[in-house]
């Protein structure tokens, strides 16, 4: 499974970094909630799929002890040469190369929608696993029937509702702190949780 994806972004990767590789390509919506997030976490964050690294530089210049971390080996080096100043690591989000309770925040953003529903509880449980006592996860996915699969531009993922995301995350040792949806025409809807270890 994480086999497939990896083929299809490796495939895509500097297509997709063209498309979408830019904070100037980015809601300026979610630009700002991430952009206020990360000046409130307090301790190392992981940008959790980091991609083209966009958002992983963002987080840098607001001061963020940050690492990009991602399973394309395409990205991991596109990013490296786009944001020098910028540390990304290879890793896969199953197996999180950190210390258990050795970060402050974790940016997961639309970097799960990819995984079978059913695949979610692992990583959850590994951003669990190496954020502290209250630290803090920021979690971006597309709004929909739950478990339901579209065709993606890259390959195929899957909408989340609101209701199970909440319990997955329950599930995992979180507790929400803020839920939002956003629907705008010829987007797919948008679900966005902050949520906090327990």
């Amino acid at each position: 499974m994480y086999d497939v994806i990896k083929q299809a972004y490796a495939k895509r990767a500097s297509e997709y970094v063209e498309a979408l590789g830019s904070i100037k390509d980015m809601s300026p919506q979610d630009v700002v909630l991430i952009s206020e997030w990360g000046r409130m976490v307090s301790g190392p964050v992981l940008d959790a799929g980091s991609g083209p690294g966009h958002w992983t530089d963002l987080l840098r210049t607001l001061d963020c002890e940050v690492v990009g971390l991602d399973m394309v080996s395409e990205f991991i080096g596109i990013a490296q040469n786009r944001f020098p100043s910028t540390n990304f690591v290879l890793g896969e989000l199953s197996e999180i190369p950190f210390k258990s309770s050795s970060l402050g925040g974790i940016l997961a953003w639309y970097s799960l929608i990819h995984l079978r529903p059913d695949d979610w509880a692992l990583v959850l449980s590994e951003f669990s696993r190496t954020l502290k006592p209250d630290g803090s996860l920021l979690l971006g996915a597309f709004l929909g029937e739950q478990g339901a699969p579209f065709e993606h531009a890259i390959t195929t993922a899957y909408y989340w509702s609101e209701i199970e995301l909440l319990k997955q995350l329950e599930s995992a040792g979180f507790k929400a702190i803020s839920v939002h949806s956003r629907h705008t025409d010829g987007i797919r809807p948008h679900l966005d949780v902050l949520a906090q270890r327990c």
